[in-house]
């Protein structure tokens, strides 16, 4: 049974969201591969915690985990700790120890051994093995040394815990050759499968995966079939006449870095916040992105594009208008949300009539975050509080959504979207402000 954090401490979510946990905000916060490290203010020592995916169902007692040799060349005064009942199985122990490798003879008889307190626990949970070392300074410090076992005794790991990637590609690669084992595919650098032809990049259908992870065939099968599908399209599918599509021409937000290194054949506009406008066309259950060379063939310009887009994109509003639930009153912060997903949730920004209609209900100016495709939360600026706090759920969700698009803040004034300065001053003129 984790311990119940205090009301003020900020939630993090560790590595393919295998555990939570919670930190006072004095404490900063670094992650690195399968582990996250916590530093406490003013030198007060550091928590490291690394997790690890056991591929085979062999149980990992805890007291294995704690391997002190590894980071000490000499250990004292060794006690155990209470238990803190973490995941299935955990225990933990705390000590003095020096650090590094034992060094030569003559070494040791010139220099005086520094012993530096530490704590350390470890959790086996389900394929999860977790060891937490938190390593006092030189002078140490008691109080940090309790935040540290507060920490960990705040954390609550997932029922059902997600699979690193290469096992996930493995388990899709697996999935296509049980599905479709007349296709030749293989796995491929940078987290892709090769099915035939064609590379699948894995990054969005990880993402959705790590959220419901017991939907594991569900997320990816559909996807396959899709890809196969398109496989036996011929030229009138992939090189069709401008007339066949014309009226599925939509706008859709992208990252302008992942454009340029996955996607550069795509016609692009350049946008705001670091992101860049593709089109694509729209299919009954997906979508298509439009080659540059398909519409050069179309003696299309990237204007003419844009324009045509843009005007579908409001057909397809009109048909489509989107439901929103909104929180606060007129004279306090509001806050606005989209009822449901839709793959165009985002891309409505690039509507002014759907600005209009946002801005008729947050006063303008006001903020916009688009953490990913599917998704949007728009907040009024009559508190900072209250957009600190939107700013800093939107950077929580751009990590763990699929299709993630921006972690930061957009800025909706009466002359369009700008990015939101993360200081909160935004400069606004005259004309920004609504009459």
């Amino acid at each position: 049974m984790s311990l119940t954090p205090p009301a003020h401490w900020i939630q993090h979510t560790g590595p393919n969201q295998w555990f939570v946990l919670w930190h006072p905000a004095s404490w900063s916060v670094e992650e690195s591969a399968g582990g996250v490290t916590l530093t406490a203010p003013d030198g007060g020592g550091t928590l490291s915690m690394q997790c690890v995916w056991v591929e085979d169902d062999r149980e990992i007692s805890p007291e294995r985990l704690i391997k002190l040799n590894r980071l000490f060349y000499k250990t004292r005064k060794i006690r155990s700790l209470k238990n803190p009942e973490l995941g299935e199985r955990s225990l933990g122990w705390e000590g003095e120890g020096v650090l590094g490798r034992k060094p030569p003879w003559y070494r040791r008889l010139l220099s005086r051994a520094v012993w530096r307190r530490w704590r350390a626990w470890g959790v086996a949970h389900r394929r999860l093995s977790l060891i937490a070392m938190y390593l006092a300074p030189t002078v140490a410090d008691p109080e940090s040394a309790t935040i540290a076992g507060m920490i960990v005794g705040s954390m609550e790991f997932r029922d059902h815990p997600a699979c690193p990637q290469e096992v996930f590609a493995r388990k899709v690669l697996e999935l296509v050759q049980k599905k479709f084992p007349q296709h030749e595919c293989a796995i491929a650098p940078d987290f892709q499968v090769r099915i035939g032809d064609t590379r699948v990049n894995l990054t969005n259908f990880y993402r959705t995966y790590v959220n419901t992870p017991q939907h594991f065939e569900e997320i990816i099968l559909p996807a396959l079939t899709t890809i196969i599908e398109v496989q036996g399209w011929g030229e009138k599918q992939t090189e069709p006449e401008l007339e066949t599509v014309r009226s599925r021409i939509m706008p859709m937000l992208y990252p302008e870095e992942d454009w340029q290194e996955r996607l550069p054949d795509l016609v692009a506009t350049p946008w705001v916040a670091g992101l860049v406008v593709l089109y694509v066309v729209d299919e009954s259950h997906a979508y298509w992105f439009i080659r540059r060379d398909l519409m050069q063939n179309w003696k299309l310009g990237s204007e003419e594009l844009h324009e045509l887009a843009i005007a579908n994109m409001q057909g397809y509003f009109d048909k489509h208008p989107m439901d929103f639930s909104l929180a606060g009153d007129t004279e306090g912060p509001r806050l606005l949300m989209p009822s449901r997903p839709d793959a165009y949730n985002a891309s409505r920004l690039l509507s002014e009539s759907f600005l209009d209609r946002l801005r008729g209900v947050l006063a303008t100016p006001f903020a916009v975050g688009i953490p990913s495709r599917d998704f949007l939360v728009g907040v009024s600026l009559h508190s900072s509080d209250a957009v600190n706090h939107v700013r800093k759920r939107v950077a929580a969700d751009y990590r763990v959504m699929d299709h993630p698009l921006c972690r930061k803040l957009l800025l909706v004034t009466l002359d369009g979207v700008t990015e939101l300065a993360e200081d909160g001053d935004m400069n606004l003129g005259e004309s920004d402000v609504a009459e």
